[in-house]
């Protein structure tokens, strides 16, 4: 299970990360082939769910997919292709705090094995 949280990574397309508000959950296939992704909150307070295929080269953004009150930790568990493991990952979407900005949550692959797949948090806005 791979969980990374906090972590800083610059997005594809220039110098510097594309603006997303706090909560946004991006989601990239370096990959040549489309794949299915099934995203949720693992708790039932934060409700939110996303089921997409995402095509080879792709990038799907879902604009604050989960929101959450300052501190609150938010664990995401993504399931790439129809079986598998699933993949946890926690970020703060509204920030911790003054020292801790609103983040989003990035998952990047290239196949629907788990074992491609990496999760980060990037700064949001």
């Amino acid at each position: 299970m791979l969980s990374l949280a906090g972590c800083a990574k610059m997005l594809p397309g220039g110098n510097t990360a594309p603006e997303y508000p706090g909560g946004t959950l991006v989601i990239e296939n370096t990959g040549d082939r489309p794949v299915r992704v099934s995203v949720n909150t693992k708790l039932e307070q934060f409700d939110a769910e996303l089921d997409t295929e995402v095509a080879g080269g792709e990038t799907v953004v879902r604009r604050e997919f989960v929101t959450a009150e300052s501190g609150d930790i938010v664990t995401l568990e993504a399931l790439l292709g129809e079986t598998g493991e699933q993949i946890s990952f926690q970020f703060l979407p509204a920030g911790g705090g003054e020292d801790s900005p609103p983040e989003v949550a990035h998952l990047t692959f290239e196949t629907a094995v788990e074992a491609s797949a990496t999760w980060t948090a990037t700064s949001g806005t």
